[in-house]
């Protein structure tokens, strides 16, 4: 975690700093003792630890206060407005950081929850069991979620075989330039991407009893949406947020940006200090009442609907999401235990709705429940306007070609939560909020638009507008990086540090290599120092693992089984899910 610190904490070091400190007077030697001492993890006052040295000590109290009682523009009351996932995660993780609030959830069951399965990426992991403080084994009790250990793209070359984006991309524990000199495909460049090819995931039955490698490997969950909000809706109830079963009739302002009440179609009036608008595209509070600009991405993403459906899988959980090239778009395959759920994600302007059902009934011959879905891809110019804040839908979308729907809620979930004034006296930080989130929506579009620009697989009209107008110029000093010499990731990181100030990222470096190399995307490759045989040699290893390595259906099963795999999980040292990393990334 600490990297190599300039070298303190060798043994070297160590029996230096002792010295020194044993030169210094009795008192001073146990003052230092005591600032030194009792930070290296084991809770020993006394002994030296020099990482110690470049720490905190300092307690804080935390920044999310009280309201003074006396404080007539305190903000005391939010209104969530709206469930499904982004409203509901809101209003729970309100309550869970800010546990004096009101919290009401303004819902109506007339407007439905759209059913779907749902893909997320590892981030969400953390989000829910380290941030709203959700229980593991209870979630895969009651929302039943499979594993995704990443994306397997039907995607590049007409010729080629599927490529495997995973987790563990940053890795290269096998070697991404060896895995394309020997197989001619970046498959096999992580122990991740053989599971998947070998639809296995990180658990192991060793002398009859299993083993979990999975804190090791990062994974994300795929959950059914209804199940999920449903499951949400419950832990609401539990943790004392209001609900109210309502219909929003109209938005009633009190000023430039500030909502003074609703008015809801029953004759109510609702009124809060702080109103979260989680009204899907209606956007009714940022929107359609403020009358905030929208952005379009429309010309990188040209897709604007969806069909749905599910499909029986005869029990064959595949550890992966399966993006698959259409003839207008793709399709999803997002495995739950009961079945697929397929979509077929596609432009209106190249083919028509009666077209897209009947191609997705011609490559899926057992699909049925077919429901279509129209979204814009986009966002709006800010998020926080006066005392309304947008999440989810009502704020940006983007098409779901990398499941990053419940990332962004949680981001801005994350955001609102840390800047959410204590008072309306005090000077808001929506400037940093707007920008902030406004940037990280800017650089999923670039990414998305990469998969668009370099896909080969078909010659359809819709596939040669796309790769003739596609906008990817947010990505151009990235792209150009990587024609000079890829893997980015290898290159020199001074370079690296630059390329990422003019083109940020919101997958790293290694997202954009497994993206382009997976689609064989010309560049010049760097030099490897090794052989095509040491390559094999760890591609062996590897696959000896795999080889012992359960169904993913069996791997649930054994996680139902043994609850410490959870625990491990979430709360080892070692793992990539662990209680320690929370602070770091903004969810302590």
């Amino acid at each position: 975690m600490y990297g190599n610190m300039g070298g303190f904490g060798g043994p070297t070091t160590r029996t230096q700093l002792d010295t020194l400190v044993e030169s210094l007077t009795e008192s001073d030697a146990d003052a230092v003792r005591d600032w030194l001492g009792g930070a290296n993890g084991q809770g020993m006052p006394g002994v030296l630890n020099p990482r110690a040295l470049t720490q905190h000590h300092e307690a804080v109290a935390s920044d999310r206060r009280r309201p003074a009682d006396d404080d007539p523009q305190g903000v005391r009351s939010v209104g969530v407005i709206g469930g499904g996932t982004a409203g509901y995660m809101a209003a729970l993780a309100l309550k869970a950081k800010r546990p004096w609030l009101d919290v009401t959830l303004v819902q109506s069951k007339e407007i439905p929850i759209i059913g779907v399965g749902e893909a997320t990426v590892t981030y969400m992991v953390m989000f829910l069991h380290h941030y709203l403080g959700i229980d593991a084994n209870e979630l895969y009790r009651k929302v039943m979620p499979t594993w995704k250990l990443g994306i397997k793209f039907d995607w590049g070359p007409a010729e080629d075989e599927p490529f495997m984006a995973t987790f563990d991309w940053h890795h290269h524990s096998i070697g991404g330039l060896g895995a394309l000199d020997a197989t001619g495909s970046v498959n096999g460049f992580t122990l991740q991407s053989l599971m998947m090819m070998a639809d296995r995931s990180a658990v192991f039955e060793v002398d009859g009893k299993p083993v979990s490698l999975m804190k090791y490997l990062p994974f994300a969950y795929h959950l059914d949406n209804a199940r999920f909000v449903g499951y949400l809706t419950e832990l609401a109830e539990q943790r004392g947020i209001t609900h109210v079963e309502a219909r929003l009739a109209d938005v009633v302002l009190g000023g430039e940006e500030w909502v003074d009440h609703l008015t809801t179609t029953d004759g109510r009036e609702l009124t809060f200090d702080f109103y979260v608008d989680c009204t899907g595209f209606r956007s009714m509070l940022l929107g359609k009442t403020l009358g905030t600009p929208f952005h379009s991405y429309s010309d990188t993403l040209f897709t604007n609907s969806a069909v749905t459906g599910n499909m029986p899988h005869d029990g064959v959980l595949k550890p992966y999401t399966t993006a698959t090239t259409m003839q207008a778009g793709w399709t999803w395959n997002i495995p739950t235990p009961e079945s697929d759920h397929i979509g077929y994600v596609y432009s209106t302007d190249h083919i028509s709705d009666e077209q897209a059902a009947d191609e997705i009934k011609e490559r899926f011959p057992t699909v049925d429940g077919l429901r279509q879905v129209r979204f814009r891809s986009g966002r709006h110019d800010k998020a926080w306007r006066g005392n309304v804040y947008a999440i989810g839908n009502s704020y940006a979308f983007v098409e779901p070609l990398e499941s990053t729907g419940l990332l962004m809620s949680a981001l801005s979930i994350q955001a609102m939560v840390a800047t959410l004034p204590t008072s309306w006296s005090e000077t808001p930080a929506r400037d940093v909020v707007n920008l902030g989130l406004g940037q990280r929506w800017d650089a999923i579009r670039w990414f998305l638009g990469i998969h668009y620009k370099f896909n080969t697989k078909v010659d359809t009209p819709f596939w040669k507008d796309v790769r003739d107008r596609c906008d990817v110029s947010g990505f151009k000093p990235l792209l150009d990086l990587y024609a000079n010499g890829a893997p980015l990731t290898r290159r020199d990181p001074f370079l690296l540090d630059l390329a990422l100030g003019a083109a940020p990222t919101f997958f790293g470096l290694a997202g954009i290599d497994n993206l382009l190399l997976g689609q064989k995307v010309p560049a010049t490759k760097l030099e490897r120092t090794e052989t095509n045989d040491d390559w094999w040699q760890r591609r062996k290893a590897a696959d000896a693992l795999v080889a012992k390595a359960m169904s993913q259906a069996d791997a649930l099963q054994a996680f139902a089984e043994h609850p410490e795999f959870n625990k491990q999980l979430l709360e080892d040292f070692d793992s990539w899910a662990g209680r320690h990393i929370a602070p770091y990334i903004g969810m302590n």
